[in-house]
């Protein structure tokens, strides 16, 4: 009970009035543990926050084993913090992160983590370098250690408007949201072996990219994926890229390379830290919609692991705001609380717990049509013995106002789920959700939500789920 307090505190504190163009932040860091407590030494951290004129912030983050032999740990959650300045370069920074994870067999209990820190650092103006001290807490693991951090912080100077207004604004010179791609792919290991043994065999994965671009030569992507078929239920993992394109009509060719973090499903990728790079091409198919097709490979840097990464990709492509007004793509940015209810059925056999797990929940919908969206969700969990237990989920829903205040929505969904001795009979799932909405202001909603989870092979966890959480409408211009 006190932990849903802390948190539901935490949310309404951290729920911005995204007034005007609000900053749009990305950070990096990485934490080296002081205490040799875990197979983890070091965690990396990845941040995507918006910080209004005053210097408070709030966002989401995911931290990740990095250093070490325990890559597979994941944990998501919220970052509310205040960035202060010194001088015209200098500043300092304090925050505290809230979330819940596990994976990598590190964590036997919740998975609730807590972590304060403090840096100083210079502002180069482009990007911000920073130094200092965090306190990483795991509860249901050994971890409990002060740890050193390093930070790079990057504004992303995106085009993006709080709310959902008609019309009004104008372009400025700054990076675009590109396009949101749902991808299929599949990891074809080579010779590589599982951590404890076995052979490592083919994997089948679901996941999402999102693309940001300056120009038409080139885009950034950020790219979450997770096993749904196949050996390795339990594994995901996140990249961080750049890609070139070539236009050679009617195709557009593309090289990228990528860094990133992924692990879990006894995937031997050793601190967790991985390299990606891949070739492909791409046509244009119908307005806004795009498919590619790909051949790359990823590989740790530490680990025994190594794949070859066919994919299939459809790109819904937004606008590029060339010869006239901008279009206006309108999202919703979610987070919040969800209680599972589960049944036997929830644990493999021979697990010690049959607590109900409550996850933390992050979502993402951009709006293809009037009162249609496409919607990607993510949810870890941090209390009910379910340490490690993550889901990540594409779909489409539907939104019809009732009033001014009042508006009902509802949601069908598939996606990828695995970790702490669930049930996910292979990782694939699926299920529905329907909400209800209730707009405090202009940039905020409450939102109140029950669903169902089933996984598509029989016998495998079939809960009810209860979420409680805020909405945050977004407006950006293309």
């Amino acid at each position: 009970m006190k932990n849903l307090i802390a948190i539901t505190t935490l949310l309404l504190a951290a729920s911005p009035a995204l007034a005007g163009r609000p900053n749009l932040e990305f950070r990096l860091g990485l934490d080296y543990l002081t205490l040799e407590q875990s197979d983890i030494r070091g965690l990396n951290g990845m941040s995507l926050s918006y910080r209004v004129t005053q210097g408070y912030y709030g966002g989401a983050s995911i931290y990740s084993a990095a250093i070490g032999t325990g890559g597979g740990f994941f944990v998501g959650g919220w970052e509310l913090g205040k960035h202060t300045t010194i001088t015209d370069n200098l500043f300092w920074d304090a925050s505290i992160f809230i979330g819940g994870g596990g994976g990598a067999s590190q964590v036997s209990g919740d998975g609730l983590m807590l972590r304060p820190q403090a840096h100083f650092g210079y502002d180069f103006g482009d990007y911000r370098i920073g130094v200092g001290a965090s306190f990483v807490s795991v509860s249901g693991s050994d971890i409990s250690t002060p740890a050193f951090t390093l930070t790079f912080t990057r504004p992303l100077n995106i085009e993006l408007v709080g709310g959902h207004p008609t019309g009004g604004f104008a372009f400025r010179d700054v990076t675009r949201v590109n396009a949101l791609t749902p991808i299929v792919r599949s990891y074809i290991p080579l010779n590589n072996k599982k951590r404890g043994g076995g052979e490592l065999q083919n994997m089948w994965l679901m996941g999402a990219e999102l693309t940001f671009a300056h120009d038409t030569n080139s885009e950034s992507f950020i790219q979450a994926s997770g096993v749904v078929y196949g050996d390795a239920e339990g594994y995901a993992d996140w990249v961080l890229g750049r890609r070139y394109l070539w236009n050679i009509a009617p195709l557009d060719f593309y090289a990228d390379i990528g860094v990133g973090i992924g692990g879990g499903g006894a995937v031997d990728t050793g601190g967790g830290l991985l390299i990606s790079a891949s070739v492909g091409a791409q046509i244009d198919t119908l307005e806004h919609l795009n498919l590619a097709v790909d051949l790359g490979a990823i590989s740790s840097l530490n680990g025994d692991f190594t794949a070859l990464t066919p994919a299939i990709k459809a790109s819904y492509a937004f606008g590029t705001g060339l010869g006239g007004m901008p279009e206006l793509v309108r999202w919703q940015a979610s987070t919040g609380v969800t209680q599972l209810i589960t049944s036997p059925e929830f644990r493999k056999l021979g697990a010690a717990s049959t607590a109900s797990p409550a996850m933390i929940s992050a979502e993402v919908d951009v709006f293809l049509l009037k009162n249609t969206y496409l919607t990607g969700q993510a949810y870890t969990a941090f209390s009910g013995d379910a340490g490690g237990f993550q889901m990540g989920l594409l779909g489409i829903g539907y939104s019809y106002a009732v009033s001014e205040e009042i508006s009902l929505s509802g949601e069908v969904f598939i996606g990828a789920a695995g970790g702490a001795g669930v049930n996910a009979k292979g990782g694939l799932l699926g299920g529905c959700k329907v909400e209800a909405d209730y707009r405090l202001t202009d940039f905020t909603s409450l939102t109140l939500g029950l669903g169902q989870l089933q996984t598509l092979q029989s016998g495998g966890l079939h809960p009810l789920l209860a979420s409680l959480g805020f909405k945050f409408p977004i407006t950006t211009l293309h």
